[in-house]
């Protein structure tokens, strides 16, 4: 045989005999001491004494199971806006110590009936948070914050309020305006005043009217005349309008044209129902002065 036939021949792996593992002499000792034979090769037997949990484990797995599943619910509500609203804010507080006036005085003893009292509570308190909100959010707060702010700010500000306040003000006129309407019911029609009727019913139809109807287009047409300004590098003056080169643009004209359209008719609904407030507001002291 050439060397080349030698070179050619791989030479035969010869497989190291695995190393035996040594046994543990405790174990065995302990073997011994108690008389244990084990054969790990008698899967039969392995089977026989495998670990079958009773129910105490069972009830362990599960408990562990549901602890999780409590813990990862906590945590998702920890993170919602409610719970910081909840937790980071003293307006819930306020809620509360509402509430336990009006439990206070609709428990306390020598009084009418206790569920013309609750629907009169109702009627009282929706009209007169109905009347402070639109007093507060038409003549102060919007007024400080258009003199205040730069105007581009300031319709950044009203676009988030606008909604919540018409959707609020609407739930709370037809709050004022169901208590009155039971109310009457309980008492049977005896003192009803047809115009205070009137009023509920045309406050919450105006607001619900502005809040679906007139809202929404209106801050859509803001907010393409707020990039049109904003293109042109204006919108920061404060209290005040300046067009400047956008005077003479015939599209931004337009725009501005439309949603002014929109502001006047929320503005004309607003005066409305204020004014039709402040009357219900003044039925309610006739009515306690007789």
């Amino acid at each position: 045989m050439c060397n080349m036939c030698v070179r050619d021949i791989a030479p035969a792996v010869v497989e190291a005999p695995p190393p035996k593992t040594r046994p543990n002499r405790s174990i065995e000792r302990m073997k011994l001491k108690h008389n244990i034979v084990t054969d790990p090769t008698d899967e039969e037997k392995l089977r026989e004494v495998a670990y079958q949990p009773d129910l105490l484990a069972v009830s362990t797995q599960y408990t562990k199971l549901g602890y999780d599943l409590v813990k990862q619910a906590a945590h998702r509500i920890q993170e919602t806006k409610t719970y910081v609203v909840l937790t980071r804010c003293t307006q819930p507080f306020h809620v509360a110590l509402a509430a336990l006036v009006l439990l206070a005085w609709l428990a306390r003893p020598g009084a009418a009936v206790g569920t013309a009292r609750g629907w009169r509570a109702l009627y009282v308190a929706a009209v007169a948070t109905h009347l402070g909100a639109q007093v507060w959010m038409t003549l102060i707060s919007g007024v400080v914050l258009y003199f205040s702010l730069p105007r581009h700010e300031f319709g950044r500000v009203q676009a988030v309020l606008f909604p919540v306040y018409f959707a609020f003000n609407a739930g709370v006129s037809l709050l004022a305006l169901l208590g009155y309407l039971q109310l009457q019911c309980v008492t049977g029609f005896q003192r009803t005043s047809w115009v205070q009727l009137a009023l509920l019913l045309s406050v919450f139809s105006i607001e619900a009217y502005v809040r679906l109807y007139l809202v929404k287009p209106m801050l859509r047409a803001k907010h393409v005349k707020t990039q049109m300004e904003e293109s042109a590098g204006g919108g920061q003056e404060v209290g005040r309008l300046v067009l400047g080169e956008l005077a003479h643009c015939p599209l931004y004209m337009r725009e501005l044209k439309t949603f002014r359209a929109f502001h006047s008719s929320i503005a004309m609904g607003t005066m409305l129902a204020l004014g039709c407030s402040i009357y219900s507001t003044m039925i309610i002291v006739d009515s306690m002065c007789h």
